[in-house]
Parts: structure tokens; C-alpha cells; sequence
């Protein structure tokens, strides 16, 4: 479990502990005060439930400035359904402290599929590539630039 998803359970624990407090202190009938209580404990257990269902979803804000691609997966569009289809990266933000990759969604768009689809065969050589979107009109761009990085070979003759 993730410490934010442990701090927003203990938040709701203190705010059911204020209720019950609330409620124990007031003048309302026990039959009242039950169904308060019982309702708190509710609305905190369904929110929990809701909350789990987001976890794992790419995120569909703005990729970081400099990332690591790890990998990629296309959904072309279908227009018998009317599903816009979509490109789900998961990238590693080589500007942050953290070294846990994220997964991030991406319109589709045909162009940027072929291209990463080149650069997951040459992964599969052994390269590693690094990715920067270009200024666009909105923070999902599909207009990214990547480069391989390269390997320091001095290390690998020691």
C-alpha cells in the first residue's frame, strides 16, 4: 500500500473519530446517533473501494521534460465502436529523485505508434532511449523527440 493511499485512510479515521465524538457529546436519540455513525462508516469504506479502482491507471497529464522509455502498448481507434484508441507509455522521469516508472496515456496518432514501435525492437538490442515532448497546444502532446542513449563502454572492458 502506498504511503498517500495510508495517510488518506488515517485522515478518514481521525474524521469518523471526530464524528463519533461529535456524536457522542450531543443530544440526539442513540437510534440518530447509529445511523450517523453507521453512515460515516459507510461513505468512508465505499470511498476506499472507489480509490482502489484508480490505481494502476496511466496518468493523462503532461509527460515530464526528460524520461526513459521502458515500454509502450497501441490501441488503434475503432470506428465501428467509436473507441478513439490511445498509446500508453511507461516511462521513467529522468528529472526526478524517484526512480519508479509511471504509466502515461497519449491520444492516438499513427506517426508516434510507428516510432515506438521502431524504438521497442531496438530495445529488445539493448538500447535505451530517452524521450522530450516538443511544445504543443496541450500537455498530452503527441509530438516527442527520442534519442538512444549511449552506452560507456570504458566500464564494460574493466
Amino acid at each position: 500500500m502506498s504511503a498517500s493511499l495510508l495517510a488518506l485512510g488515517l485522515a478518514y479515521v481521525f474524521l469518523l473519530f471526530l464524528v463519533l465524538l461529535a456524536i457522542l457529546k450531543s443530544d440526539l436519540g442513540p437510534g440518530l446517533k447509529l445511523a450517523l455513525a453507521t453512515l460515516c462508516l459507510g461513505f468512508y469504506l465505499w470511498h476506499y473501494d472507489a480509490l482502489q479502482q484508480f490505481l494502476g491507471w496511466p496518468a493523462e497529464e503532461g509527460l515530464p521534460q526528460r524520461f526513459e522509455v521502458i515500454s509502450s502498448f497501441s490501441v488503434e481507434p475503432d470506428l465501428k465502436r467509436d473507441q478513439p484508441g490511445g498509446i500508453y507509455l511507461w516511462v521513467r522521469d529522468l528529472d526526478s529523485d524517484q526512480a519508479v516508472p509511471r504509466s502515461y496515456y497519449l491520444p492516438y496518432h499513427k506517426p508516434l505508434q510507428l516510432k515506438l514501435g521502431d524504438i521497442m525492437q531496438r530495445q529488445q538490442q539493448g538500447e535505451r532511449h530517452v524521450g522530450t515532448p516538443l511544445p504543443g497546444r496541450s500537455g498530452n502532446t503527441t509530438q516527442i523527440e527520442f534519442e538512444a542513449l549511449r552506452r560507456d563502454t570504458r566500464a564494460l572492458k574493466n
